[in-house]
């Protein structure tokens, strides 16, 4: 997602409101799970622009190339965590008893958002900061932060770049596609809104939605693949597979299936990935495609 000042404002107002409340209900996860599948059926919706043509099309591709980007950064995180292990414990997040698991529910979402969003217009693109500033405020109210977390950001950092970087290079290679054209899409760490328009306007429509989509589905198989992955890569790695978005729609995952303090690694790493992303794209785009 795009950087937004916003969310950290909605962040902060959660996180003061929190340390106010000596005990929290159950109110406040449901809540939480309530906004994300919400957010989920929202991204679906938007999408609706999409010819289903090129969506068909380019959806195998954005697939593979998500989950290559995810596998290989996972891969260098775990190698990463072997020859430098943390001499402090990770403090993992509660096992949590799901009567449905939530990836199913967020996979629902998602097909139903982008089934309605193509018989009923729906104002997606206004719609999904707000969404986002209420679950950030939630999460904020839930996390606690500890900045003794941040001298482990690299861990995450160094993972995602490499990850995203070994994986355009294998992709460009299998596929046939330029390299810049692949760094671009996968140096967005996530960032699909800026990744998409500034691809298609560099290198075509086409790359341009494979970048979006790659982006897209980077982010929601973070969501999905949490629960699954979370008590293997701990908060770090949960981190480092969101990416850019590790900030916003994905911090709640990394804190709820990695580590519960993980907050203040997943909140810096997001955000200097965020100012990567802008940073980087628009130098690797300038290079011959």
């Amino acid at each position: 997602m795009a950087f937004d000042p916003l969310l950290y404002i909605a962040f902060a107002i959660g996180f003061v409101a929190g340390r106010f409340v000596p005990s929290r209900g159950p109110w406040v996860p449901r809540a939480t799970l309530v906004t994300i599948v919400v957010l989920v059926g929202l991204l679906g919706a938007s999408l609706n622009a999409v010819p289903w043509t090129a969506l068909v099309a380019a959806v195998p591709a954005a697939i593979a190339f998500a989950l290559l980007i995810l596998g290989l950064t996972a891969g260098i995180y775990l190698g990463l965590v072997r020859l430098r292990p943390d001499p402090t414990p990770p403090n993992p997040a509660p096992p949590r008893d799901e009567r449905l698991p939530l990836s199913f529910v967020l996979l629902a979402s998602l097909l139903v958002g982008l089934g309605v969003g193509r018989v009923v217009s729906i104002p997606a693109e206004s719609a999904i900061p707000w969404v986002l500033y209420v679950l950030l405020a939630l999460v904020g109210f839930d996390i606690p932060l500890r900045l003794s977390a941040l001298r482990g950001v690299w861990v995450p950092l160094t993972a995602a770049i490499a990850g995203a970087v070994a994986a355009a290079i294998l992709f460009a290679l299998a596929d046939h596609l330029a390299v810049s054209a692949a760094l671009a899409t996968s140096l967005a760490f996530g960032f699909y809104s800026l990744a998409g328009p500034l691809v298609a306007a560099r290198a075509g429509a086409v790359l341009g939605l494979l970048a979006f989509l790659t982006n897209f589905l980077r982010e929601d198989l973070t969501m999905i693949l949490s629960p699954y992955l979370g008590r293997r890569l701990r908060g770090a790695g949960l981190a480092s597979l969101g990416g850019a978005t590790s900030m916003d729609t994905t911090l709640y995952f990394v804190t709820r299936y990695g580590d519960a303090e993980a907050g203040s690694l997943a909140l810096a790493s997001g955000l200097i990935l965020t100012i990567t992303a802008s940073l980087l794209l628009p130098a690797v785009l300038s290079l011959p495609l």
